[in-house]
C-alpha cells in the first residue's frame, strides 16, 4: 500500500513540476510585434525553433499560429476556422461546385507571398479536401471515403 501512496505522490509531484516548465525565452522584438499585431490574443502559449518563434493562441473565436523571425518580423499566420469566416467569394464558389456538401472546417496560410484557404468538405459518403486562392480558384487536392459513418 505505500508502494502506490509513494508513486501517487511522485506521479502528481512529476506532473506539477512538468505543468510548471517556463515559458520559451522569446525576444522583447518578437513579443514588441506580436502584441502591436495580435491585441486580441487569448490563451497565447510560445514555441522556439531553429529559425523561428511561433504562437499558439485564440482571437475571434479562430485558432492562429503566428512564426516570427529573430527580427519580430511575422513571417507566416496559420488560422483555423469554419464556414462563417472564410471570404464569401469563395464560399459562394464551393457552394456551386461542390452542392449539397457541407464545409466543415478551413485552414488560412498567409505569409508576404501568398494567401492560400485548404477547406474540408464532406457530404453523407465522402470527405473533399479542396485548396483556394484568395480569388476563388478552387483544386481538389484529396477525396477519402467517411470512416465515421
Amino acid at each position: 500500500m505505500k508502494k502506490v501512496i509513494y508513486l501517487a505522490a511522485f506521479a502528481m509531484l512529476f506532473g506539477v513540476a512538468a505543468s510548471a516548465a517556463p515559458t520559451p525565452n522569446v525576444s522583447e522584438k518578437v513579443l514588441k510585434a506580436f502584441n502591436e499585431t495580435f491585441t486580441a490574443a487569448q490563451d497565447v502559449t510560445w514555441h522556439e525553433y531553429e529559425s523561428y518563434s511561433q504562437a499558439n493562441f485564440r482571437q475571434d473565436d479562430v485558432q492562429v499560429r503566428a512564426q516570427y523571425d529573430a527580427d519580430g518580423k511575422l513571417l507566416k499566420t496559420i488560422r483555423y476556422y469554419s464556414e462563417k469566416q472564410l471570404l464569401p467569394n469563395i464560399v459562394s464558389k464551393l457552394k456551386q461546385k461542390y452542392a449539397g456538401k457541407v464545409i466543415s472546417g478551413v485552414t488560412e496560410t498567409s505569409s508576404d507571398e501568398d494567401v492560400n484557404f485548404v477547406i474540408s468538405l464532406k457530404d453523407d459518403k465522402n470527405w473533399y479536401i479542396v485548396k483556394s486562392d484568395v480569388y476563388g480558384n478552387l483544386t481538389q487536392i484529396e477525396k477519402y471515403k467517411r470512416a465515421d459513418i
